[in-house]
């Protein structure tokens, strides 16, 4: 199996000092589990997602060519292991945790994902945080990946456990027909570039190749990452959302743009907007791993400090972007990298990555609305990390959970020392737009 065009494009634009994985901390009730049972239970359960097995090599079928296949030295050790934190082990500790296991990058020779139980978290419960690289899955499909390891009911029936053996690949016909077929999708998604509306296309890549602000939060060196976590209900997210005929996905948006807003003041910086760069879902097989993602760009109006008139903003901004459709061409774009070798993808997408300019992605995900359990531990919250890309500063993610809305802030520690307080600033915001309720939960809100 070979890297589609822009899972291959999250390959090339990983680098040591900002890797390209998507994270999360997840909240559980109850006592952690024991590593071995948690790594039998996960071992047992990847018999349903295959691509966790499986490696990226180098092909003979072009200069720099990759492909995914079974690692025959597939070690669940490898991949799942735990840290206890130091004592009292409040969110402040998990944070600092959270922060040190994201930062690292994953082991290119071995099968891209990791996960550790954190446990001594003062007032009971553990937490898991893990990482997958982005190569593997966008949104959608690591909540995909999440439904398959976890459970709807506190005790379900056992896995049998794991006969799985590597099936020995090579480039083979159906290693060179997939190779055909991807470069016959590719060459389609060229073709359909020009023959499609080309002011469409216009618009997109004059949204994405307009300069962005270029604010200080916005010039990561890259190294140690840094994450924060902020929490809403979701019916009140909506409601809020209502009265400006705006989605959950708008009024996240408008919380960012106030919360970075802030942010800005604190260090003497006047900008009127943000570029933030919001991923779309253009997925047509929820149960697919890999990327289905476009891009749209919105403007935050990070001058305006009434969230209730930021939003209002957002939602009118959010509604051109979609109606002009301006999604549809960069997912084009995209696929017909897979045109170039190796080398030239690389080039391709590094200069695409500056050229785009963007002081923010801003990222949101619907999650399941029922509560999960893992090995019989109710999941009390989940906060996702959005990778940051090179030369970029800070991310906001946000999932949605059984009635809740976990968001998540990941950022450069050079650039970003003040990301507990943005995340507070983000909830007050929320706040403003009436978003949390007296009485609502505030599992893994910051403090």
């Amino acid at each position: 199996m070979f890297p589609r065009a822009l899972d291959g494009a999250f390959l090339d634009l990983d680098t040591h000092g900002a890797p390209l994985h998507v994270g999360w901390t997840i909240r559980l009730e109850g006592p952690a589990p024991p590593l071995g049972g948690l790594r039998r239970h996960l071992a047992a359960r990847l018999d349903r997602v295959p691509q966790l097995r499986r490696r990226l090599v180098a092909t003979t079928l072009a200069a720099g060519a990759r492909r995914w296949e079974d690692d025959p030295a597939f070690d669940i050790g490898h991949h799942v292991g735990a840290f206890a934190l130091p004592a009292p082990g409040g969110q402040g500790e998990l944070r600092a945790a959270a922060g040190v296991l994201l930062s690292a990058p994953l082991d290119p020779t071995r099968p891209l994902w990791r996960m550790c139980i954190v446990d001594g978290l003062a007032g009971g419960g553990w937490a898991l945080v893990g990482q997958i690289h982005h190569a593997l899955v966008d949104g959608i499909a690591a909540v995909e990946v999440a439904a398959l390891l976890l459970d709807a009911e506190p005790d379900p029936i056992p896995d049998p456990p794991s006969s799985w053996r590597p099936r020995r690949t090579g480039p083979g016909r159906a290693a060179l027909l997939a190779a055909r077929s991807r470069v016959a999708s590719a060459a389609g998604a060229a073709r359909g570039l020009g023959t499609g509306d080309p002011r469409e296309t216009g618009g997109v890549l004059r949204d994405l190749l307009r300069p962005a602000a270029g604010a200080s939060l916005d010039r990561g060196p890259g190294g140690r990452r840094v994450v924060a976590y902020a929490d809403a209900s979701l019916d009140a997210v909506r409601e809020a959302g209502r009265a400006e005929d705006a989605t959950v996905n708008d009024v996240l948006l408008a919380a960012t743009s106030v919360a970075l807003g802030a942010a800005l003041r604190r260090r003497g910086e006047a900008h009127e907007d943000l570029k933030a760069l919001v991923p779309v879902s253009v997925r047509d097989a929820p149960s697919e791993l890999g990327n289905r993602l476009s891009f749209i760009v919105v403007s935050l109006p990070v001058a305006e400090r009434d969230p209730a008139a930021a939003l209002a903003l957002i939602a009118a901004r959010t509604a051109r972007a979609k109606n002009a459709g301006h999604a549809t061409p960069v997912a084009g774009l995209t696929e017909s990298l897979a045109l170039l070798p190796r080398r030239g993808r690389a080039f391709a997408a590094r200069a695409a990555l500056r050229l785009a300019a963007f002081d923010v992605i801003v990222s949101n995900v619907p999650g399941p609305p029922m509560p999960l359990f893992l090995m019989g531990r109710r999941v009390a919250a989940v906060h996702p990390a959005v990778p940051v890309p090179d030369g970029h500063g800070i991310t906001v993610g946000a999932i949605s959970y059984a009635g809740r809305v976990g968001i998540g802030l990941m950022a450069d520690a050079a650039v970003v020392g003040d990301l507990v307080e943005i995340a507070r600033d983000l909830e007050a915001a929320l706040d403003g737009l009436g978003v949390t309720r007296p009485g609502a939960s505030t599992a893994g809100a910051p403090r």
